[in-house]
């Protein structure tokens, strides 16, 4: 049963929010919601062996609702949308405290994203080494009235991953991560380490999972909790991590790391859905580097 409190906090979230704290509401909120989806986040960075060089942050958060008939009501919101950091300390953060979306009638769509990117630059000197730590917490979760009419869809993302940028000029490094962050294919690059945790449900179908991956110098403590079954489904990661990589040559590192979610609640149950993989940008490319190193160690 205690997977289930976040689906009751959630649900009693939506009768106590007003118009005023709410990013989009149509109409007044129902007594219960018919669907509801929610994400919960968060990515810190802390003990980094060394300040960073440059660094840069994106912070978004979006929200849609929209009803189609006159019994429906929809509310959308995203709560608690925040990346920082701190040189001293050198620490950085990402997270979303709720990310919600509440429908009910016969038909309307609504959804909640956000997205959260940090990028670090490192001059690690020539037999020194690299490292820090992280917390990695997903926390997604859904719930359905009446099936299959009604949808409701959680998806989130935690990933980073390690380049090195020795051979891009410094005015370069920011465009060479633009192209990383909006999933440009031509890159012709993998990463030196990385980590990627994913979670999807959808309330209405069986494509459900919750899943991580993570390089040899990536060290994991992780705790997974997940009810893939009947009308409410939860999917919940704590992870801690550690990094730590010897450098014999003078190497410029850069850290891009990304933390994205998105809820949706739909009646009727609508035929697609945008897919999974286009979502996941960076663990995609974690997931290609990891096949091309598999592939050249079974070379060698």
């Amino acid at each position: 049963m205690k997977r289930y409190l976040y689906l009751g906090f959630a649900k009693q979230f939506v009768l106590m929010v007003t118009p005023i704290v709410a990013s989009s509401v149509l109409a007044s909120s129902p007594s219960q919601a018919a669907s509801l989806a929610f994400a919960q986040e968060e990515l810190n960075f802390t003990n980094f062996s060394q300040g960073f060089g440059i660094i840069d942050r994106q912070n978004q958060a979006n929200t849609n609702a929209s009803t189609f008939t006159d019994d429906a009501t929809v509310l959308t919101i995203n709560r608690q949308v925040q990346t920082d950091f701190t040189f001293t300390p050198p620490q950085a953060y990402t997270q979303v405290g709720l990310s919600l979306a509440s429908g009910q009638g016969t038909s309307y769509f609504g959804t909640a994203d956000t997205l959260g990117g940090i990028v670090g630059n490192f001059d690690i000197n020539a037999g020194e080494s690299f490292s820090f730590d992280f917390t990695a917490y997903l926390n997604l979760g859904t719930s359905i009235d009446d099936p299959p009419q009604e949808n409701a869809k959680a998806i989130g993302d935690i990933s980073f991953l390690l380049f090195d940028t020795s051979d891009i000029e410094r005015s370069n490094i920011s465009n060479f991560v633009a192209d990383i962050l909006s999933g440009n294919q031509i890159i012709n690059k993998d990463p030196l380490d990385y980590f990627s945790l994913i979670g999807n449900i959808n309330t209405a179908g069986n494509d459900d999972f919750l899943t991580y991956e993570n390089s040899q110098n990536v060290s994991l403590v992780n705790k997974l909790d997940t009810s893939f079954t009947g009308n409410q489904e939860t999917a919940t990661a704590s992870i801690n991590g550690y990094y730590k990589r010897s450098f014999e040559n003078k190497t410029n590192l850069t850290l891009v790391a990304v933390r994205k979610s998105q809820v949706k609640v739909a009646a009727p149950e609508p035929s697609t859905y945008l897919g999974s993989i286009l979502f996941f940008g960076l663990g995609a490319i974690a997931l290609k580097g990891k096949r091309k190193l598999s592939q050249q160690n079974k070379a060698n």
